[in-house]
């Protein structure tokens, strides 16, 4: 079992912390630039299609492609389409003629992600829909976020708060050749969706407590999660949650349930490797 040093926990978990808050901002000021242009184009509804990417870029293009629909979606006065949903309507040939006028998008969102090491950038151009003239383009720089996630598959955890018995404990064996490994990893990433938010608030309290030293963990919180969105999220809300000066709620029981499940993961990581 490997153990991290304090001070390397430490920082590794800050900047983690900080590329999801400085991502939010990010994204939140460059959806305020593109709501910013369309209105002075006199554009109130616009359709945003998935982001092209460089070979190797595409989760983080489909990263980016969320993260700007969710930013457009808060914007007043600007009504956003997805355009997938649209093309599927009408017809991917001419779909635009087929739509109805009250569903036409007046200008395109289009994106996209190139990716040079460690370095992301996103190139996004609002373009109007009957002339093809580009009404404006913002460039977007920031750190990759999955180059090292393993790509894993998806879960719940029943009810989407209580936490209820789970189904297909791990199970210990004679020999590690007996050993699910790949069904208890794909056990880990369900159970994992539906309690991101609960470990969150569970670290979150965790890391506010005064007898609570990082030297004393063996693994990066989080670093159990396997899905790269279920990671992501998990980062942002520990972030939000440990910035509140209120401890977030989280019941005496959730907290047991999770601590057990959490003793599980373990066993599984020690067992089967992180990966």
């Amino acid at each position: 079992m490997k153990i991290i040093k304090m001070k390397t926990l430490a920082l590794q978990l800050l900047a983690l912390l900080t590329v999801s808050a400085a991502a939010a901002a990010d994204y939140k000021s460059l959806a305020a630039d593109l709501a910013r242009t369309a209105r002075i184009n006199g554009v109130s509804r616009v359709a945003l299609g998935a982001f092209s990417a460089a070979p190797g870029a595409e989760n983080e293009a489909r990263y980016a492609e969320e993260r700007t629909s969710g930013g457009l979606s808060s914007q007043k006065d600007l009504e956003v389409l997805d355009q997938a949903a649209l093309e599927a309507s009408a017809g991917s040939k001419g779909w635009l003629a087929g739509l109805p006028s009250k569903l036409r998008p007046q200008a395109l969102i289009k994106g996209s992600v190139f990716q040079d090491g460690e370095e992301i950038t996103l190139m996004v151009k609002l373009v109007d829909a009957r002339s093809g003239r580009v009404l404006g383009s913002m460039e977007l720089s920031s750190k990759a976020r999955f180059s090292e996630l393993p790509p894993v598959p998806d879960i719940n955890w029943g009810a989407p708060v209580t936490l209820g018995a789970m189904q297909n404990d791990f199970r210990d064996a004679p020999a590690d050749e007996g050993f699910d490994c790949a069904g208890a990893f794909k056990e880990m990433t369900r159970l994992n969706t539906a309690a991101v938010d609960l470990k969150a608030r569970y670290w979150a309290r965790k890391m506010k407590e005064s007898s609570f030293t990082m030297g004393s963990l063996n693994r990066n919180p989080g670093s159990e999660i396997r899905d790269f969105q279920v990671k992501n999220k998990f980062y942002e809300l520990l972030a939000k949650y440990h910035e509140q000066e209120a401890l977030p709620a989280l019941p005496e029981a959730q907290s047991r349930k999770l601590e057990a499940f959490m003793e599980k993961e373990n066993t599984v990581m020690d067992r089967c490797g992180s990966k």
